[in-house]
This record gives structure tokens, C-alpha cells and sequence, in this order.
């Protein structure tokens, strides 16, 4: 994701490419995961899946499924096939 500029400054001759916006991408991921937790449970069948979400590269994961404690936070570092088990994969 690029930070936005303004029409003017885009068409401008010479111009240079935007600045990325990691913080804008971070917000992106974060909505676009929201909704696809949405639209999930919309299918037959939906209070019997799980939904995990990673935040790859670092140390942070959301996982919603039946069976998991709603609110709570891991208080040490969980493995990632340990996630992957709570979800039946």
C-alpha cells in the first residue's frame, strides 16, 4: 500500500513513486480479515469452524473457534502447529 497524494502531485511530471504506508497495510489486513471472519459465518455450519489469523514474521495470531476461551491471551509463546491443532488441521 502507497501513502496517498493528491491528483496533482500524482499526474506531475517527474513525479516520484509514494512513499509505502506499512501502518495503512497493517489496518487493511486487519479489516479485511474482520470481514472474512464475517462472511464465514454466514455458512451452514459456521459455529463449528475455527478461524485463524496470523501476523506473519512476528509474534502475534488471533484464533476464533469453538472451544477456545473468548478474550484471553496466551501468556507465553504458542507454537503455531499448536494453533493449527486447536482448529483440527
Amino acid at each position: 500500500r502507497q501513502r496517498e497524494r493528491a491528483m496533482n502531485e500524482m499526474l506531475a511530471e517527474g513525479s516520484q513513486p509514494a512513499p509505502l504506508d506499512p501502518a495503512g497495510s497493517l489496518r487493511d489486513a486487519d479489516m479485511g480479515a474482520y470481514y472474512t471472519w464475517l462472511n464465514q459465518q454466514r455458512l451452514s455450519g459456521a459455529h463449528d469452524s475455527g478461524f485463524l489469523v496470523w501476523f506473519e514474521n512476528h509474534s502475534e495470531a488471533f484464533l476464533a473457534a469453538p472451544g477456545v476461551d473468548t478474550g484471553k491471551q496466551a501468556g507465553s509463546p504458542v507454537e503455531l502447529t499448536a494453533l493449527l491443532s486447536r482448529l483440527g488441521v
